[in-house]
């Protein structure tokens, strides 16, 4: 008897561990999933937000972000684990009132012209090289709502040529900085005051000395002069003893500014716009980074035996295009941690208590951190094993382009890969891919079968009964005889086609005897379906052309 709750104790702690590892598991996949329907676009912003919040979470480096560092590189190890954050909440009457102010700016429209309009407007009155006004425009499309960079203006150089070097750069920043408004083109608000106070040619050197670093602009809060004096010479002191001085400063040592100049200073300051932007109207548009790269394999012979294919190189090249994301990496100094605890069972106080807490928030920090980074990484190879078997499948397209498109189910490469239907369709979701005929989401090759295409060789019967003879396919047909129908984009395709060769009829074609030439290439189509397709090609009917 006396056994009997203890096994029944054990049998339901091994229940709930077992309930443990079944719900952590979901939520792994449940994670992995949602990184996965994501675009890059927004896996960066997860991935930055992740790392965040995760101090055990790194980022490595990014392709895209010229000296990106995290926030907390500067946050000593003693006081990440501090308990020293505040939280606060909004009433419920403050959020509902919040949410409606912002959809009422939201529900007018913003008819103020676009910055990048304005600022393109002015660079084609003025005489560039093709080169210089190439850049100034990438720079130009580069910029946020505030007139801020968007990716780094180094990444807008081409490597492979010559004249694309860091002068060049500068000259065509300084271009676009010239241009009204000032100071757009620029990492953020102090160095857009910065370029103003130098455009304006009668900034004084103590302008200039608080507007070049922000350690330094710092020193005007407050804006009280007696006190930004007294900071002043603090800070040059401090930085005499480090010999840090720059040139700045060793000017300034030279002086002492009176109380009057720091409010000539402050002034000045308080006449630039730190956002030149905010009075443009901003167009939305709509960067597309491909998520897969497919390349023609030059090294690739058709000529060789058919025994030799298997082990001979591919005919495409699929690779994923890591460079658009950051790389991530587990913390050192978390993982350093972990290992060096030494806690012992008989250590007691608040010290030991304060090093378990430690101990614990830094394990599930890197653990979390290690589930997250797993994501990414199946999120990666997910779309890679698909997009392969997307280019088996579709391999006149990519050898002859998008008029070879064949039909293919989402559902087809699920069952080659072994995954879900849904799993296929989130990896589709906001997905591109690259090659040589352009880039196209990656649910453009997915595409249901439209007409069927008859490839038989008739009998001399049929052939001589013109009632029951159809036309074999032609000889510019994309039905080559493997596949007995053809997707919706190649139908597509032949309809453009057809009315290109017909562009310079007397009579335009009518949708039927657009399907009637499609009956002769062995596609058939619906006069309806017809109508449907030349709609979505943006054609008109043939009384509007």
């Amino acid at each position: 008897m006396s056994d009997f709750p203890q096994m029944s104790f054990q049998q339901r702690t091994s229940q709930i561990m077992s309930q443990s590892q079944v719900q952590k598991m979901s939520q792994t996949q449940i994670m992995s999933l949602n990184l996965l329907a994501m675009s890059s676009a927004d896996l960066r912003n997860e991935i930055y937000s992740y790392a965040a919040k995760n101090p055990a979470l790194e980022i490595k480096s990014d392709s895209l972000e010229s000296g990106v560092k995290s926030s907390r590189a500067e946050v000593s190890a003693s006081s990440r684990f501090s308990d020293n954050t505040h939280y606060g909440s909004a009433s419920a009457s403050g959020s509902e009132a919040s949410d409606n102010f912002q959809a009422a700016l939201e529900s007018n429209a913003d008819e103020r012209e676009a910055l990048t309009d304005h600022l393109e407007h002015q660079l084609n009155a003025m005489k560039l090289s093709d080169e210089e006004k190439a850049l100034c425009l990438k720079l130009i499309y580069n910029l946020d709502e505030k007139g801020f960079h968007i990716l780094a203006p180094i990444s807008f150089l081409d490597g492979e040529n010559p004249l694309h070097n860091e002068e060049f750069l500068n000259k065509c920043l300084c271009l676009v900085q010239h241009l009204d408004p000032l100071g757009t083109c620029t990492n953020n608000y102090l160095e857009s005051l910065l370029v103003q106070a130098k455009i304006s040619g009668n900034a004084s050197r103590l302008t200039l000395f608080f507007l070049e670093k922000q350690e330094h602009f710092d020193l005007l809060n407050p804006p009280q002069p007696a006190k930004i004096q007294k900071k002043i010479a603090d800070y040059l002191l401090g930085q005499k003893k480090l010999k840090f001085t720059g040139e700045n400063e060793k000017q300034l040592e030279k002086n002492d500014y009176s109380i009057e100049e720091i409010e000539d200073s402050l002034n000045f300051i308080r006449g630039l716009d730190p956002y030149p932007a905010r009075n443009f109207g901003s167009t939305t548009t709509n960067y597309v980074s491909p998520d897969v790269i497919v390349r023609r394999n030059e090294g690739f012979s058709s000529d060789l035996p058919s025994d030799s294919m298997q082990e001979a190189e591919p005919e495409f090249v699929v690779t994923f295009a890591r460079e658009f994301l950051p790389k991530l990496e587990i913390s050192k100094e978390y993982s350093s941690l972990i290992k060096s605890a030494e806690i012992k069972e008989g250590d007691n106080g608040e010290q030991a208590e304060r090093k378990r807490a430690e101990l614990k928030f830094a394990r599930n920090s890197v653990n979390e951190a290690k589930v997250f980074i797993e994501s990414v990484l199946y999120r990666e190879s997910t779309v890679l094993k698909a997009a392969q078997e997307i280019v088996s499948a579709q391999i006149n397209f990519f050898r002859k382009g998008s008029r070879y498109l064949a039909p293919l189910r989402q559902k087809d490469i699920a069952e080659k890969l072994g995954l879900h239907e849904a799993t296929i369709s989130r990896m589709a979701n906001s997905k591109y891919l690259a090659c040589e005929w352009g880039i196209f989401p990656i649910g453009y090759f997915f595409t249901n079968a439209i007409g069927t295409a008859k490839t038989k060789v008739e009998s001399e019967d049929e052939k001589n009964d013109s009632k029951k003879s159809k036309a074999l396919p032609s000889k510019d047909s994309p039905s080559d005889g493997e596949n007995s129908v053809l997707s919706k984009e190649a139908v597509k395709y032949e309809i453009e086609q057809i009315l290109e060769e017909h562009k310079n009829d007397k009579k335009a074609l009518s949708d039927q005897k657009i399907s009637d030439i499609l009956a002769q290439k062995g596609i058939k189509v619906a006069r309806r379906t017809v109508a449907k397709y030349r709609s979505q090609l943006n054609i008109n009917s043939s009384y509007e052309r």
